[in-house]
């Protein structure tokens, strides 16, 4: 019978170590070849025949086997199995996969219903009354600052009204560091000429290219007529560029150089508008958001502001000329928006002063411009309107001017356009 168990053990090792016969033996395998051979001498087999047989292999089995024995006294009564073999060492040694740490710290959030690991699952949609589309605003928006922002803006006006020094201010750059300034004598031939002048501003990751187109030579002739000829074929021209990008074959890459908004700059050194004044609004006001500015508001008082944005207001309403109407708030906006909406539709138009540099007043440094009397602060809403014009140009109503160049002024150019073709068209056929 001895003999006989040994030929067992050796075809039982025989047989064990053919399944995995790179790895060399260890004494757990050791153990779990006893183990195996064990089962295989008895048809009725036990686990008391099992710990017998584990404990005659060494104490630490012995062990292993009372806790295996703990853990499986419950289902004694019900279930009769065979115990498995041991895992080889290599086998418990394989790393675990990689999961997220943050979904263990915060399970709630990264488990879905199903339990599986969900990085878009968030503390709202736990009760399933949500599907996820809310954040869509977000979507818009990373792809927004990835592809940046662009704005052109067109500056009217004579020379001497403070046109670049306000630009200066607006965009916090030097813009026209290399003007050229023409004498008397050369301004009385001189033509409408149109500069456009891009930079690239970064701010808090939010990229923007910004457009200002110039008109020096704007009125400064003895023959005024055709000053606003050049600048409204400028715009015209951009609207056909566009047009010409939309029915092409690639639409992706349109560059849109319309010219989303017009600050048209009044001589204050006049009674209200003059007939250029006139005739340029006239001419412009169904093609651009013309947003009228009274030039050097330092010249006046307080009571002269009032006088002079009253007596503009009134005359452009009997010329019937259309400037940039700020939107109706809507009924849920909260309160302060609408204190502040209202507050910039009475400040048009806007008495704006510039300035290129910067003094100390009360120990802080402020953009200002120092006179005998005293430092006139252009960012102070008591002295001027600079900050209410920078606030609806940059920070309130910029994408609704561009807004409103794209859904209105566009489309009619566009609409016109198509009239003319259409009864072009006509023409030729009734011809034929």
């Amino acid at each position: 019978m001895e003999t006989e168990k040994v030929d067992r053990e050796e075809s039982c090792s025989f047989g064990f170590f053919s399944v995995s016969p790179l790895f060399p033996p260890t004494p757990d395998d050791e153990i779990g070849r006893s183990s195996s051979c064990a089962s295989l001498q008895t048809d009725d087999t036990s686990e008391v025949g099992l710990e017998n047989v584990l404990r005659e292999q060494s104490p630490d089995a012995s062990s292993q086997s009372e806790e295996r024995e703990a853990d499986a006294q419950p289902m004694k009564s019900s279930l009769h199995f065979v115990v498995p073999l041991p895992l080889h060492k290599w086998v418990q040694m394989v790393d675990p996969p990689d999961y997220d740490t943050r979904s263990l710290s915060c399970p709630s959030r990264s488990r879905s219903a199903s339990g599986c690991f969900d990085p878009y699952n968030s503390l709202e949609d736990q009760d399933g009354e949500h599907v996820g589309f809310a954040t869509l605003p977000n979507q818009v928006q990373r792809k927004s600052m990835k592809k940046g922002f662009e704005f052109t803006l067109m500056v009217v006006g004579e020379s001497g009204l403070g046109k670049s020094t306000l630009i200066n201010s607006l965009f916090l750059r030097d813009l026209y560091k290399n003007r050229t300034f023409y004498d008397a004598h050369e301004k009385v031939y001189q033509t409408v000429a149109i500069t456009k002048k891009t930079v690239d501003i970064v701010e808090k990751d939010v990229k923007l290219r910004l457009n200002i187109v110039d008109t020096p030579g704007f009125g400064d002739a003895m023959d005024n007529t055709k000053s606003c000829k050049a600048v409204v074929d400028y715009i015209v021209h951009q609207f056909e560029q566009y047009r010409r990008g939309e029915v092409s074959l690639n639409r992706k890459n349109i560059q849109d150089n319309r010219v989303h908004c017009c600050l048209y700059f009044i001589s204050p050194y006049g009674h209200g508008l003059r007939p250029i004044d006139v005739e340029f609004m006239k001419a412009l006001h169904e093609k651009v958001n013309i947003v009228p500015l009274l030039a050097k508001a330092d010249c006046f008082t307080h009571s002269e502001i009032q006088y002079m944005k009253t007596r503009i207001l009134n005359e452009l309403n009997d010329y019937r000329i259309k400037i940039y109407q700020f939107p109706e708030c809507d009924p849920d906006d909260d309160e302060l928006f609408k204190k502040q909406h209202l507050e910039l539709k009475t400040r048009v138009p806007f008495a704006v002063i510039g300035s290129d540099t910067t003094v100390e007043s009360k120990g802080r440094r402020v953009r200002a411009r120092c006179y005998p009397w005293g430092a006139v602060e252009v960012e102070n809403p008591a002295h001027c309107d600079f900050v209410h014009l920078r606030n609806m140009l940059v920070r309130t109503h910029m994408q609704d001017l561009k807004d409103m160049t794209e859904d209105s002024l566009y489309e009619n150019y566009r609409m016109q356009f198509l009239c003319r073709r259409k009864s072009t068209d006509q023409v030729m056929n009734k011809s034929y």
